[in-house]
């Protein structure tokens, strides 16, 4: 099948589904998210497939949510602000569209390199398992500009502590940072880094594909028993509501802006 701007390989069991909007530094507009549904979906629908993995083309694995458009940052189609319905309807699907690749029932390994910020770093934390290059840059600069987070695994893999220092400062921290705190499995130079991402999948593809999806299905269940369906549920909710919180006309933050604002520089708005 044809993609827009994914590129989607099987080989030795392993699916390789590669955001491919560089110029963008893999920036998820409505293309892009729609591409990795169907790309997905085809992993899961093909026998041959056993283990996925997420990566980026060019200089960044993922920069976020396209703020020229993208179904996270739009104003919904037929109206001219936000309002409780629509906003609760967007982040719903939003919602689900991460629950999805975290249930997705075949192991899925996050390759990340080069920046990997707000949305992008909710990809990786969707995946089974995430590698990074020991230079990648991640984290979510965007809470400078205040709000509600709709991804609540921050709590999950950091603790609530590190989760709270990590998204009140809105710092950005590296690969080898990110192992270190646990927002990453492991961290490797950058020159390893597709070498030790294809090691791993082939270790889990070695695993009966049976096997192993009883297996991710319970260690899912068990986070559902511990209310993860519920803590989704919340921060999409009150990150809908915020939409209707903010200053009436007020412009949003370019990412440029945001990664200044990280950084302590000043930016004209």
């Amino acid at each position: 099948m044809d993609f827009e701007t994914v590129i989607y390989e099987v080989k030795e069991n392993i699916a390789t589904i590669t955001m491919n909007r560089p110029d963008k530094r893999n920036a998820l507009n409505h293309a892009l998210l729609r591409d990795l549904d169907v790309a997905f979906e085809q992993a899961e629908n093909d026998p041959e497939v056993k283990v996925v993995i997420l990566k980026g083309a060019g200089k960044a694995f993922c920069s976020g949510y396209d703020l020229t458009g993208s179904p996270y940052i739009s104003i919904p189609e037929g109206y001219d602000r936000w309002t409780i319905g629509n906003a609760l309807k967007t982040l719903r699907g939003i919602s689900a569209r991460y629950l999805r690749i975290f249930n997705f029932p075949k192991p899925t390994i996050a390759q990340v390199h080069g920046y990997c910020l707000a949305a992008g770093c909710y990809l990786q934390m969707c995946c089974d398992v995430a590698i990074a290059a020991e230079d990648a840059i991640l984290g979510h600069p965007a809470t400078r500009a205040g709000g509600v987070t709709s991804m609540p695994l921050w709590v999950t893999y950091l603790g609530l502590r590190k989760a709270k220092e990590l998204l009140f400062t809105s710092r950005l921290i590296s690969g080898k940072e990110a192992e270190r705190i646990g927002l990453v499995n492991k961290a490797v130079p950058a020159d390893k880094l597709e070498e030790e991402v294809w090691k791993m999948a082939k270790e889990m593809a070695e695993v009966p594909a049976d096997g192993m999806m009883i297996l991710k299905e319970a260690l899912n269940t068990h986070a559902l028993i511990l209310n993860l369906d519920a803590v989704f549920a919340y921060h999409r909710q009150l990150n809908a509501l915020g939409r209707l919180a903010r200053t009436e006309g007020a412009a949003p933050y370019t990412l440029d802006q945001l990664r200044s604002r990280t950084r302590g520089e000043k930016t004209e708005q």
